[in-house]
């Protein structure tokens, strides 16, 4: 495996990080890991900071940024991207995913089987052909009326604009990075991903398995789901008809 960053955007999951981390770190030496904490009232950076002091099989491959406030998943994702990218390591890879074990560590190989294919993005994706469990049928509702009205607004072949379990080479994460970003939470996956497509970039799709948590809450807030809204009218706006005078320069 080429060398990879996994950014997890981390909010009071204490209950889940430590487990996840290692089985990541397990999965190949190539992987690292970049926890991106909003400084979670649970603690989770200072369990994580004294976690790291005792782990020698941490050392070098384990990376904890914690930002001032809960900004938003959007943000945490891009920040471990961008520190990722500036790294003297010179990732070729690099995946985002969540931190309560609803995306599965082993399907991490699948993703990356996809890049090394020649795709420059690819999603683990739970529609059509993937499997949900333990999600509540409000949940399975609003997930459909997003990912349909996303598909209508940006690009149908996309299923699945609402998952944030994605890889991405290099070259790919230099595009997202590249581009201001307007919208903040879960939104920021649809925003980004429609950046990518109008880039040219090549996408690649795999069926996964994802369980709803079972351990802490979820930190996705009503407020979010509003602006979410909102916002994806304004995404699949700039993605036909604009969006073309946004972008700073290019990072190296």
């Amino acid at each position: 495996m080429r060398p990879t960053l996994v950014v997890l955007p981390s909010y009071n999951e204490r209950e889940n990080i430590v487990s996840l981390i290692d089985a990541l770190l397990t999965l190949d030496p190539a992987i690292d890991v970049c926890v991106v904490d909003d400084s979670s009232p649970d603690g989770t950076s200072e369990m994580l900071k004294a976690e790291d002091a005792k782990r020698t099989d941490w050392k070098g491959r384990f990376k904890l940024v914690t930002r001032s406030k809960k900004d938003g998943r959007g943000g945490a994702v891009r920040e471990g991207f961008r520190q990722g990218f500036e790294s003297s390591k010179q990732y070729a890879y690099f995946v985002e995913m969540d931190c309560d074990f609803s995306h599965r560590p082993e399907a991490v190989r699948e993703g990356i089987g996809q890049l090394d294919s020649g795709m420059d993005i690819s999603l683990g994706s739970r529609y059509p052909s993937g499997t949900i469990e333990g999600w509540p049928v409000q949940r399975h509702v609003l997930s459909f009326f997003a990912n349909t009205l996303a598909r209508t607004l940006i690009a149908w072949n996309i299923a699945d604009y609402t998952n944030g379990f994605r890889f991405y080479t290099r070259p790919a994460v230099q595009v997202m990075l590249k581009y201001e970003q307007k919208h903040k939470g879960y939104i920021y996956l649809s925003e980004s991903l429609s950046q990518l497509l109008r880039a040219g970039m090549k996408v690649g799709v795999f069926p996964i398995y994802f369980k709803n948590r079972e351990r802490g809450k979820s930190n996705t807030s009503l407020a979010e789901v509003r602006n979410a809204f909102f916002g994806i009218f304004q995404i699949g706006w700039e993605h036909r008809f604009g969006g073309k005078n946004e972008q700073k320069s290019l990072p190296h």
